[in-house]
């Protein structure tokens, strides 16, 4: 895959496009982090490729809920617990 910058492709937009057309997907990098990626598709998938795009931000967003659920302790809660985490919500709100 190539890369670019978002200062380089807002310098010369056409351009790089035309470099990268037929060649491999392009990967647009901010303050070097990766940030984009411009795909190729051809005409006669551009519904199975929404798809898969729906299906990769899906899983994108499970990882981000597994890594934070991780990074706070709940990764590690039993079904036990959760239940009881409930009830306790549940409980409150009823309170009020």
């Amino acid at each position: 895959m190539s890369t670019i910058s978002v200062s380089e492709l807002r310098r010369k937009p056409a351009s790089q496009w035309w470099k990268s057309v037929g060649k491999d997907d392009l990967i647009i990098t901010s303050k070097g982090q990766p940030v984009a990626a411009l795909v190729r598709i051809a005409a006669a998938s551009v519904d199975s490729t929404r798809s898969l795009l729906r299906s990769l931000r899906a899983l994108q967003a499970q990882a981000a809920l597994q890594q934070a659920a991780v990074a706070n302790g709940t990764a590690r809660m039993t079904m036990a617990d959760i239940d009881a985490e409930i009830a306790r919500t549940r409980s409150a709100r009823r309170r009020k």
